[in-house]
């Protein structure tokens, strides 16, 4: 989980909290904010673990050091009977934070600073179209799944093409050898 931070084209800074699944790489949950502040992180948290029906599971939530992952949220994942642990990316574990961070980048770079996106409301009403579009998109990493399909349960095997690939090469080589070839090309 992180936040970022997004400026519309009236100047005004909008706080993004970002949830992403590092197996799936979906972003699970994703609100604007005029606040920067725990609470509001907490909230999106709350909304991912209800909408996915995690909060009776257990389960690991990696975070930055920043204030936003302290407070309401640091209290919420404290609370008896909460299976949601937290980890604070390279103090608590080695590991960066860097997977939500990607999808900050992704999510600024690919969708928003391309907009001239005017307000709050303009930004808010490009979100859900625009999450959608990045959890339905196939990528690499995934072996050309979604990350809807990965969530789902589709498992990225290396292998998926590779026999598609290997007779395609078959063809093209056949194909290029029955080319008459006069030594120019």
């Amino acid at each position: 989980m992180d936040a970022t931070i997004y400026k519309t084209a009236n100047n005004v800074k909008h706080y993004l909290y970002v949830v992403r699944d590092n197996f799936s790489r979906a972003i699970l949950g994703c609100k604007a904010s005029l606040q920067y502040n725990s609470e509001q992180a907490r909230n999106t948290l709350e909304e991912v673990l209800t909408k996915y029906n995690l909060l009776h599971k257990e389960g690991t939530l990696i975070t930055d050091g920043g204030p936003e992952n302290k407070g309401a949220l640091t209290d919420m994942l404290a609370k008896p009977g909460m299976l949601w642990k937290k980890l604070v990316a390279q103090v608590d574990i080695i590991q960066s934070n860097s997977m939500v961070e990607a999808a900050n980048k992704i999510l600024k770079y690919q969708y928003l600073f391309v907009q001239n996106i005017a307000d709050t409301q303009a930004f808010e009403n490009i979100l859900p179209a625009t999450l959608n579009d990045y959890n339905n998109r196939p990528q690499y990493l995934l072996t050309c799944y979604t990350p809807n399909e990965a969530l789902a349960g589709a498992i990225p095997d290396k292998q998926r093409f590779k026999q598609a690939i290997d007779e395609e090469k078959k063809k093209r080589t056949e194909a290029n050898r029955k080319v008459a070839c006069d030594n120019t090309c």
